[in-house]
């Protein structure tokens, strides 16, 4: 059975000012009947939006020791661990700061402030469970976030960062996170 798109807007139009109406008024729909069910089911296609088997335990522990160490490799790495202290670095190394988040939900970290010897050369995001967030048809869940920022002179200075939905510009921060960073001379 077919309907036109004009009927059933029609129809959808005064079912919907049929609901938001106040109080005892009622909205005349007319003649219009919803179209008819169709008794045969349709098969949709979803491609690969199953989620594939469950890794184990040890298997999410160990994609994320291994995601870790990656994450550490190469730079002068601080996490959350490092929030309100202090970190040193030789001039020309980059120091990564990698915060917890659920980007997903709109939250995102952003640097309010930073020294002027200090350049943001790059920013990244990685999933707090690897093995099991890479599954075909998972969605959502905590990321990390990092920030790589390049020491190009010697001076000590904080990194502040706030944590928050960039467009709810009137609320606090949901968190914040400061670190004090002194670049020595080159080794």
């Amino acid at each position: 059975m077919r309907y036109s798109i004009g009927k059933m807007l029609t129809g959808a139009l005064a079912l919907g000012l049929a609901a938001c109406a106040p109080g005892e008024e009622t909205v005349d729909t007319g003649s219009i009947e919803p179209p008819a069910v169709e008794t045969e089911a349709e098969e949709v296609d979803m491609g690969e939006s199953e989620m594939g088997e469950m890794p184990s335990e040890e298997a999410q522990a160990a994609a994320s020791v291994a995601a870790q160490a990656a994450a550490e490799s190469g730079v002068v790495y601080a996490g959350a661990g490092k929030k309100g202290g202090e970190i040193s670095l030789p001039a020309g190394e980059t120091l990564r700061i990698e915060l917890e988040t659920i980007p997903t939900a709109g939250y995102v970290w952003q640097i309010v402030e930073q020294p002027d010897f200090l350049e943001l050369t790059g920013e990244n995001t990685r999933a707090t469970n690897p093995a099991l967030q890479s599954l075909p048809g998972f969605t959502g869940g905590n990321h990390y976030m990092s920030f790589d920022l390049k020491a190009s002179a010697e001076g000590t200075g904080v990194v502040k960062m706030t944590e928050g939905r960039p467009w709810e510009t009137g609320e606090a921060p949901e968190s914040t996170y400061e670190l004090t960073v002194t670049v020595t001379a080159a080794e």
